[in-house]
């Protein structure tokens, strides 16, 4: 027998062992009615953000805490993001991997939005930061704030 579908209201465990539903496509969903996200996570690549392009630029607002465990790429492209006067030079160092990785066609919208404070991040790095924690909170103050722990894949 077949479990009835997921819907609000219920405990929901998103657990990646069910095909339909992973921790990306829960974090896709809650961009159409979400107004902001806060992610605390021990290892964030910039790879996230692009896999929910189109998406996450709905929110009002991103706050990222994350540990200092993080790519070249991802490391450069918030550094360089918050840094304002140095944009130009990740801007050009990527113009030559994006034209043979479409997946960072992404990346030039991201360093603008890290640019103009959207998304908030902040590194943790006192000690090992292992968190994967997503708190999504809705347009609607009577859905209330969600919250999901674990992997986003």
């Amino acid at each position: 027998m077949s479990e009835p579908a997921k819907s609000g209201g219920e405990l929901f465990i998103v657990d990646n062992s069910d095909t339909e539903w992973k921790g990306l496509r829960y974090l896709q969903e809650w961009t159409e009615i979400a107004s902001a996200f806060d992610i605390a996570t021990g290892f964030f690549e910039i790879g996230s953000l692009l896999a929910l392009d189109g998406r996450w630029q709905k929110l009002d607002h991103i706050r990222i805490l994350m540990g200092d465990q993080a790519s070249a790429r991802t490391k450069q492209a918030i550094l360089e993001g918050l840094r304002q006067h140095v944009c130009r030079k990740l801007d050009a160092s990527l113009e030559n991997e994006k034209e043979s990785n479409d997946l960072l066609a992404g990346t030039a919208a991201i360093v603008q939005a890290i640019r103009q404070g959207k998304p908030q991040c902040r590194v943790y790095a006192k000690r090992k930061f292992h968190a994967k924690a997503y708190i999504t909170r809705p347009r609607v103050a009577v859905i209330g704030s969600v919250a999901l722990f674990g992997s986003r894949k």
